[in-house]
């Protein structure tokens, strides 16, 4: 009974936070989405980068770890993600983002918290970060058609990863008003995050059941396959190695939707594939956590 009440204490919240935004919609409230997005990735995200970095210390080598296998993990990914399209024929603008980049920010964040606490936290910002680079470069260019880095530097969780660096590597502490203040703003990501995520998956419809299942389990699948052989390849250990496979594993993100929502890249579709993927985790996320922890 240990293992279960352990899971549940880190699945649970995680759930009944998205099950609030489910609700919420399908009652028929108003949710600001772009009100919220823009509360999380603009203020809170940036402030919990600052204010874990600022108390959690770190190896630069574990940081390097993390971020050296992301990487790898996106580049493996998309090449898989790429032959598997090519052979069943299907859009790459439509779906290669999709199969790339999981949601490792709303549902990542919060399972590698609750799971490992803040040094699990610190590492999963650092694979997060990398993703968010990826997802509003690599990910928009593919939807698009064409490359933009002009909206890169506007994004303030990559100015706040700049800023955590030189404070781990110049060993700057921040006063406690700056912390506490940090520290506040920074909390609110994950209920406002989850929250939003189950208002846009209580918005989605899905139109291609089969496609949709499919492709939801082979994000799942190929996340996880990629994420343990980075992860042997590279002989990484304990901490490192669990977050570095738990955030590989998860289910399609909701910005993917948004990519194919603005440039008409096949919504319903990827709409059925986020909706089913993170159907998919509510089972999928406890066997992880079991055969992790």
């Amino acid at each position: 009974m240990g293992i279960i009440a352990e899971l549940a204490a880190i699945v649970l919240p995680v759930f009944l936070c998205a099950a609030i935004g489910l609700v919420w919609i399908r009652t028929g409230r108003d949710f600001d989405s772009d009100l919220v997005s823009t509360l999380v990735y603009k203020i809170s995200v940036p402030c919990l980068i600052i204010a874990t970095f600022s108390k959690v210390r770190l190896e630069f080598s574990a940081l390097t770890e993390i971020a050296i296998a992301a990487t790898i993990i996106y580049l493996i990914t998309a090449l898989f993600a790429a032959i598997f399209l090519r052979l069943w024929r299907l859009s790459f603008p439509a779906y290669l983002p999709s199969m790339i980049f999981p949601l490792v920010g709303s549902m990542g964040l919060p399972v590698s918290l609750f799971a490992y606490g803040e040094e699990g936290l610190a590492l999963a910002l650092v694979y997060f970060t990398i993703g968010a680079v990826g997802t509003f470069t690599i990910g928009a260019a593919i939807a698009s058609g064409k490359l933009s880095l002009s909206n890169l530097s506007r994004e303030p969780a990559l100015w706040a990863a700049f800023v955590a660096i030189l404070m781990m590597w110049l060993d700057i502490t921040l006063p406690k008003w700056a912390y506490d203040s940090t520290k506040l703003l920074g909390a609110m990501a994950f209920p406002l995050q989850l929250i939003a995520l189950g208002c846009s998956l209580g918005r989605f419809k899905i139109s291609s059941l089969p496609r949709g299942i499919g492709l939801g389990i082979f994000r799942l699948g190929i996340g996880f396959i990629i994420g343990w052989g980075v992860a042997e390849y590279l002989g990484l250990e304990g901490m490192v190695r669990a977050v570095v496979i738990l955030q590989s594993s998860m289910p399609v993100a909701v910005s993917n939707y948004l990519f194919a929502v603005i440039y008409k890249r096949e919504p319903e579709e990827v709409a059925s594939m986020v909706l089913i993927s993170a159907g998919l985790s509510v089972v999928t996320l406890p066997m992880l956590l079991f055969y992790l922890l």
